[in-house]
């Protein structure tokens, strides 16, 4: 039988691309092993992708919905699919296909390696410049609360041992930025070049504003000065309003 392998995917507005997003996962894990999950956290869309993944659900229990009741924002939706994953290795990646489902083979092969985590590293991108800007100012910044090598890159798209993910989760404040938590906890840490597709649907989320207001949230959240506590938020970091097949 092999490894399991649990898929954690945050949807947001993302039913143009779910259907072949599920195809192309299934034939990717369908080559490395018998027993996954596919878990997808909708995190409030407006659209039909609750829906779809219910539909999904229907057709093959492999694949489990959740609800959120609110936004959450994709770190707390991957946080709460992570509360429900059973498999020995744990994938996340986005919903809208920038991330190649077929190259999470690759990623497997590499942590057999000995990694706690491998990121999927873009080979070519093409960015905006607040994007690129926006990377070089969150190494910076992770520089300052982690003990993040240099050459080590993170992103989305990554696959890490299950013991990993059990400590991540273990993290309960209102806000967890998932790559702080795995730079402070592990430095087994692989990195594997891989395509960044272009975006089919709709467009990126990402803006200057958003991106600032997210480095401020994760310094808040995440430094190391006594006055920071004061800052955060006592809320939930999700709240289930429906789930099915977990």
């Amino acid at each position: 039988m092999g490894d399991s392998i649990s898929v954690v995917i945050p949807v947001y507005n993302g039913a143009n691309s779910m259907i072949e997003l599920y195809k192309r996962l299934i034939n990717s894990l369908e080559r490395i092993t018998d027993d996954f999950e596919i878990v997808l956290v909708d995190d409030r869309s407006k659209d039909t992708s609750y829906a779809q993944m219910l539909e999904l659900h229907k057709k093959d229990n492999r694949v489990k919905a959740v609800k959120l009741a609110e936004n959450a924002g994709q770190q707390n939706a991957l946080i709460c699919g992570f509360n429900y994953v059973k498999g020995d290795y744990v994938v996340t990646l986005d919903d809208d296909l920038q991330h190649r489902p077929e190259d999470i083979i690759e990623l497997y092969k590499m942590i057999k390696q000995g990694y706690e985590v491998v990121y999927g590293i873009p080979r070519e991108r093409e960015d905006s410049v607040y994007r690129v800007g926006g990377s070089k100012l969150t190494n910076l910044l992770f520089g300052l609360i982690t003990p993040k090598k240099p050459e080590i890159r993170v992103s989305s798209f990554r696959m890490m041992t299950a013991e990993l993910v059990e400590k991540i989760i273990q993290h309960r404040a209102a806000f967890v930025y998932i790559s702080v938590i795995i730079l402070q906890q592990t430095d087994k840490i692989g990195n594997i070049y891989v395509t960044h597709q272009n975006r089919k649907y709709g467009k990126s989320n990402y803006n200057l504003l958003k991106l600032i207001r997210l480095f401020i949230k994760i310094y808040i959240y995440h430094g190391h000065l006594p006055v920071l506590k004061i800052f955060r938020s006592k809320k939930p970091q999700y709240i289930i309003e429906e789930k099915k097949g977990l």
